[in-house]
């Protein structure tokens, strides 16, 4: 049976609500995620891009306000200086600034792990295609500084034979740091073994031949295995301890800065949240800009661009104030629920959860998100990460909340007083975390042992 088969078009009408959000918007969302040290150059910059908006006030006068007819703009102008201008100015003796200058000024940019190589590089005298080769094997290193894409694949790249690319690599290979462009943890202790000349080692062939039992410690195998006494075992598994399974790149990385976005004081048993404001410029309206907009003459271009521009300073003036006000209020949040904290330890961290706070302080779960992602707390017992005040926990067995920090901690504290040649199990610290009044499962142990990093019982062994 034959079908017509047709394909038509049609326009329906179709409504819908969307929510857009405006620059303005983006911004102050942006201004609350961002960190307090990377404030100060946002700032800077729409200061730039906005003339009317200056770091240096002077005194206001009396500006008439029959001079534009939009309410918004009259008050604007009525308003005193106080009130039109972000003054976050603080006064610092001539010893701070002369600190803060020479911590500023001692900043040096340091090179990316691909600029440090590429730089070892022009002191080798490689022939050009040779060269480009290492550089590409250089670009496909991953962050841990490990070759993870085939030779094969490198050289379709590269438009050269396998020969050329496994040269290359071996190239890049005797650059530092030790280990760089291993293709597995096995290469990578070989390297280093290789760039101690320990080839004929037996640390080299332990990792060479019998990689397996030693990522298994199964170290009297091994010694039953090589025909060697356990002692000879021992000094060699100490030789590959000291070898670097995770490069040490921070020397070819960028620093990384951080700073208190807020301290916690305690003055007279209460504790006062105190904003960190010393990266924020002080903010007015350009008072020039101001008065032409008064001025009959003013062509209507330049006045509906300087109204533009007013909206966006005020816009940027109010947001900053809000980003303070909003972070201030969300610490004094977590100061009051985790006052135990800040009186007598880390070990006094309370379950928190962001819907809690945001609750509290009156603001959507995500704002609380936002504000304390990448911004730090500082208090008596150091500087701390804000999102660390959040956590999940549970009920001791007299009824107490008790924050999963408090029960890692006290994981590690076990597990570091533990017999080295004995080690405990996963059970045995359940067992002792209950007479500790901590009712955890094994389970639950094994999986907090994890994020610590800690090894299982048989991989903790000392023989």
């Amino acid at each position: 049976m034959a079908m017509d088969m047709q394909q038509k078009q049609q326009l329906s009408p179709e409504m819908r609500q969307e929510q857009i959000m405006t620059h303005q918007q983006i911004q102050a969302l942006e201004l609350l995620a961002v960190p307090v040290l990377e404030l100060g150059p946002m700032v800077t910059e729409e200061i730039q891009n906005n003339p009317l908006l200056d770091t240096e006030g002077e005194p206001d006068e009396s500006i008439p306000a029959e001079a534009d007819d939009e309410e918004w703009l009259e008050l604007v102008l009525k308003l005193d200086e106080s009130r039109r201008c972000l003054n976050t100015q603080r006064h610092h003796s001539s010893h701070e600034e002369e600190n803060k200058e020479f911590l500023i000024n001692s900043i040096s940019y340091q090179p990316s792990l691909i600029e440090d190589l590429e730089q070892q590089l022009h002191f080798i005298d490689l022939e050009p295609h040779i060269q480009k080769l290492c550089e590409l094997v250089i670009s496909a290193l991953d962050d841990d500084g490990f070759l993870r894409s085939h030779a094969a694949d490198l050289a379709m790249a590269g438009g050269c034979s396998l020969t050329d690319i496994e040269q290359a690599i071996k190239i890049v290979q005797t650059l530092d740091p030790p280990g760089i462009a291993a293709r597995d943890l096995r290469e990578r202790l070989l390297l280093q073994l290789q760039r101690q000349q320990l080839e004929d080692s037996l640390a080299y062939t332990i990792v060479h031949d019998h990689f397996d039992e030693l990522g298994a410690n199964h170290l009297p195998q091994l010694a039953k295995k090589l025909k060697l006494p356990l002692d000879e075992i021992r000094s060699a598994i100490h030789v590959i301890q000291n070898l670097s399974p995770r490069l040490n790149l921070g020397t070819v990385n960028p620093y990384e800065y951080i700073e208190e976005e807020v301290t916690v004081e305690e003055q007279n048993g209460e504790f006062h949240v105190i904003m960190n404001n010393s990266y924020l410029p002080p903010l007015y309206l350009n008072r020039q800009y101001r008065e032409m907009l008064l001025q009959e003459s003013c062509p209507k271009d330049v006045k509906n661009y300087l109204k533009e521009k007013i909206r966006s300073g005020l816009f940027l003036i109010n947001s900053i104030i809000q980003r303070q006000t909003t972070i201030q209020k969300i610490a004094s949040c977590i100061v009051e629920m985790q006052e135990d904290f800040f009186r007598f330890g880390p070990t006094y961290l309370k379950p928190l959860t962001m819907a809690q706070v945001a609750a509290k302080a009156g603001v959507h779960e995500t704002t609380v998100s936002r504000a304390v992602a990448g911004k730090f707390l500082k208090c008596r017992f150091g500087l701390i990460p804000m999102r660390k005040f959040f956590t999940s926990g549970f009920e001791d067995e007299s009824g107490q909340s008790i924050s999963n920090t408090v029960v890692k901690n006290t994981i590690r504290e076990i597990i570091n007083a533990e017999d080295p040649y004995n080690p405990l199990s996963d059970s045995q610290i359940a067992r002792e975390l209950k007479r500790r009044g901590y009712p955890i499962a094994r389970r639950t142990v094994a999986k907090y042992r994890e994020t610590l990093g800690i090894l299982p019982s048989n991989l903790r062994r000392k023989y």
